[in-house]
């Protein structure tokens, strides 16, 4: 299944500053600043406008596309990814949320959140904080001056690719979460219904003392079923597409 995605701006790390505020949690809390997967479009900016009022949103459409065997065809745009950026006396800060295809429900599948500290704390002091939201790291490895560190969902299998020296849990990547979780059941660590996959939060941390943070945190589970239903439907509509050509075909005079 092909699909066309509108990009708004190059997929680049962009230079922002501000001063890092994860609540404290009794709990172990997958969220980032109060957004979680699941959440509607509408429950996410009431939280982004809470975060930092002044937010400064853009929104980036997607569609679908298929052939009815002669010419190509597109589904109606849908909301793909919603990405709010404050710039103000804080500094700059890029949280970037990604939705879920239709004909699901338009929610929160995953976000990534990109800051420049602007009193950077030490990989020490921040590692802390980031177990006191997330609870004890699945997994953890460092690259030259970034540290790189995994949470997986308690009591859920953890479905993201991981090797010793890079994490990679993809939200908002481009390629097909269907076939990367294909490879991951070939290699035994996705179970046979990737729906039952959990969260996973990433976060990488860059320098001591901590000059940059990106946070990633996905729903597989939900992530893996809303992508399904979605390329069936597709499917469904090509389908309807080559019987309304074939139906409406005439011969020509002989």
């Amino acid at each position: 299944m092909h699909h066309t995605v509108f990009r708004a701006a190059a997929a680049v790390l962009l230079t922002m500053a501000a001063v890092l505020c994860l609540p404290a949690a009794a709990q172990p809390s997958f969220d980032i600043v109060g957004l979680r997967p699941g959440m509607s479009e509408a429950e996410a900016m009431a939280l982004l406008q809470a975060h930092r009022p002044g937010v400064r949103v853009q929104k980036r459409n997607m569609t679908y596309n298929y052939s009815d065997g002669v010419q190509q065809l597109n589904t109606q745009p849908f909301l793909y990814e919603l990405w709010a950026t404050y710039d103000d006396a804080q500094g700059r800060e890029d949280i970037r949320l990604y939705f879920a295809p239709p004909p699901s429900a338009s929610r929160v599948l995953g976000m990534t959140r990109q800051m420049s500290l602007k009193a950077p704390p030490t990989q020490a002091q921040l590692g802390a904080q980031l177990a006191q939201r997330y609870g004890a790291p699945t997994t953890s490895s460092k690259s030259n001056s970034t540290v790189n560190t995994v949470w997986g969902e308690p009591g859920k299998p953890m479905c993201w690719r991981s090797t010793p020296n890079t994490t990679v849990i993809g939200v908002g990547e481009a390629s097909d979460i269907l076939s990367g979780l294909k490879r991951g059941q070939d290699k035994g660590y996705v179970p046979r219904d990737p729906a039952t996959c959990g969260l996973a939060a990433a976060a990488s941390t860059t320098g001591e003392p901590v000059h940059s943070l990106v946070v990633r945190l996905v729903d597989y589970g939900a992530w893996a079923s809303t992508h399904q239903k979605a390329k069936d439907w597709v499917e469904q509509q090509r389908q309807e597409a080559v019987k309304a050509r074939l139906s409406s075909g005439a011969t020509p005079k002989l």
